[in-house]
């Protein structure tokens, strides 16, 4: 998944939050506002970044990464999931997989990852799972992006080859022209 994808993401979320703000009616002139913005927690207690954007985060830092250092991020990603196989090395591994231009780039592995999602049951769905869904939706839709880019440039190869002959048809029959078989050679 590109990091263009991520940004129209969040710049979708970020129209909807301010076309939903924009809908709220306004305060009426005559009445007295009472300012009622929830109070500041206390410095001991930091807030706490989510599961999801902990992952956005982490995502954003392997983008400016070098491909060597990516290297290494996938392989203690690829451990990290062989080990604990939790939620959160699941997903990190399969946006690893994910990155467009590396060498460990692999759009079907990461599908698989994010596809086979254990089912728990017991669990209402969370943040997380939704988040798995739109990335699973986002690379499908890659996937089959680069499908019909192969496709096409399969195509454009054909139509060059049969170019080619056609033109290698033209330039004999104007060689025929200019050097005619039966004999009117002039004298």
């Amino acid at each position: 998944m590109s990091v263009g994808y991520l940004r129209m993401l969040a710049v979708c979320l970020l129209c909807a939050t301010i076309a939903a703000c924009s809908n709220m009616p306004a305060a009426p002139t005559d009445t007295v506002c009472v300012d009622v913005s929830p109070a500041p927690l206390p410095p001991s207690q930091p807030l706490q970044a989510s599961r999801i954007e902990k992952l956005m985060l982490d995502y954003d830092d392997l983008g400016k990464l070098p491909v060597t250092e990516l290297g290494d991020a996938y392989q203690k990603a690829s451990q990290d999931y062989s080990q604990t196989a939790s939620d959160s090395s699941r997903l990190r591994l399969a946006m690893l997989l994910a990155l467009p231009d590396t060498p460990f780039h692999d759009t079907t592995a990461a599908l698989n990852l994010l596809n086979n999602w254990p089912k728990d049951e017991g669990t209402s769905p969370s943040a997380l799972h939704g988040f798995t869904r739109l990335l699973s939706t986002l690379l499908m839709q890659q996937q089959r992006s680069g499908n019909a880019f192969n496709d096409l440039e399969k195509k454009l190869k054909e139509e060059q080859k049969r170019a080619e002959i056609l033109q290698s048809k033209i330039d004999a029959i104007k060689d025929m022209e200019k050097n005619p078989i039966n004999g009117n050679k002039p004298q």
